[in-house]
């Protein structure tokens, strides 16, 4: 294998952009990087999903070229691009040191999420028109010729070190621990433990409550040698949790979410383990005031996507700064520009009402077939209809992972 392999990941948004993603494989090639692309190396004939799978695991650097079109693909799992998502997102998951394999290249991206979720808050080099040039291009030639071997420094890496895996934070374990057991059984267990002689479905929206019985469930460790001990799931959108915390009254915290909990249902109709699952609902939280969006623009976003939110950089505890400072690096502060790599953490906070389930990795409800419909109902229940009991029926009707 070449020291420089890079596979591209794009989707076929026009003639336009699949000249540009040519001319972006033809100058890496220049600068003596071996590229793996549709448009040079998949024949008639040949197996599409077996080249997906090849060219992203057999290559030392994966590029992700994030336009709208590709962000709403994935994030639904629309064909090529939902597969080669799911490929990458497997790829995290088996290997989470190696994140930085995977290289995100926003170009010419109007909607306010730059990157699709399962690449959570990664840095990202913005190749749009007017800022492709050649000092960034020549960024992108040095970051793929940083090939890890090891496990990356959190200090150094591309990646901004989420407050969720600090290894400064004495509440996650320096050392993974093992179960000796599959991580669902364990979430099981918790869940009985914060739900005792729950067999059916028990709303709660105490605040203290809440606080109570998420933090059994997703209290420290959430990842053992086994695997994540939870994810989030929102159709496509879905990641494993790293780190929950109550912040004060409903505010909670999740990896790096800004969550405003209104309420949340445990479910437990027919007391089988794998079916466990937890729904949270938050209310909308107020803007951040680092973006003038209008009011009906927030109304089309959540028209759109079922919901708005802001992403944003939070310096030192007590600074906040917009999505592009962050992933730059430094912000202006009395007049002067200040480098706050480091000392940034980056937030998600959503400004109209967010749900999402909680449930473990081999849960039934990480199924392909089951995503857009879960979507769909989840984005019925933030506009008020009624379909709780339709989620509850078609997870029990899902088969089990094997």
């Amino acid at each position: 294998m070449s020291e420089n392999k890079v596979f591209i990941s794009y989707s076929h948004d026009s003639e336009a952009h699949k000249q540009w993603v040519l001319d972006l494989a033809e100058y890496l090639s220049e600068n003596n990087i071996e590229v793996v692309f549709d448009q040079w190396n998949l024949a008639l004939g040949d197996d599409i999903a077996l080249f997906m799978e090849e060219g992203i695991r057999n290559s030392d650097r994966v590029l992700v070229i994030c336009t709208d079109n590709y962000i709403k693909k994935a994030n639904i799992g629309e064909k090529g691009v939902g597969y080669e998502k799911t490929i990458c997102t497997a790829e995290i998951f088996r290997n989470p040191q190696d994140r930085s394999k995977f290289i995100p290249i926003v170009r010419d991206v109007k909607g306010t999420k730059k990157l699709p979720t399962f690449f959570g808050a990664a840095y990202y080099l913005d190749l749009s028109e007017g800022s492709d040039c050649p000092e960034e291009r020549r960024k992108l030639v040095e970051a793929i010729g940083r090939v890890q071997s090891r496990q990356p420094d959190l200090h150094n890496s591309n990646i901004i070190p989420q407050q969720s895996v600090s290894y400064n934070d004495s509440s996650v374990p320096l050392q993974v621990p093992s179960l000796g057991q599959a991580t669902i059984v364990e979430f099981s267990r918790r869940f009985a433990m914060a739900f005792p002689g729950l067999r059916s479905v028990q709303w709660i929206d105490d605040q203290q409550v809440i606080a109570e019985r998420l933090g059994i469930v997703l209290s420290q460790p959430l990842r053992y040698k086994e695997g994540s001990l939870a994810w989030w799931w929102r159709g496509n959108e879905n990641l494993q949790i790293s780190k929950f915390e109550q912040v004060q009254g409903r505010k909670f915290l999740m990896d790096y979410q800004e969550l405003n909990i209104h309420r949340i249902a445990a479910v437990n109709r027919i007391n089988i383990y794998y079916r466990k699952f937890i729904y949270v609902e938050t209310f909308a939280d107020s803007p951040t005031g680092l973006y003038k969006t209008r009011n009906e623009d927030i109304t089309q976003l959540a028209e759109q996507d079922g919901y708005c939110c802001e992403e944003y950089g939070f310096v030192d505890d007590s600074r906040l700064i917009t999505r592009a400072e962050l992933d730059d690096g430094a912000t202006i502060i009395d007049g002067t520009p200040v480098d706050v790599q480091g000392r940034a953490v980056p937030r998600i906070r959503y400004i109209t009402p967010f749900n999402f389930l909680i449930a473990p990795h081999m849960s039934p409800i990480n199924n392909n077939d089951f995503d857009y419909i879960l979507l769909t109902l989840l984005n019925q229940m933030l506009q008020g209809k009624e379909v709780f009991s339709e989620i509850c029926d078609a997870i029990d009707c899902l088969p089990k992972q094997n």
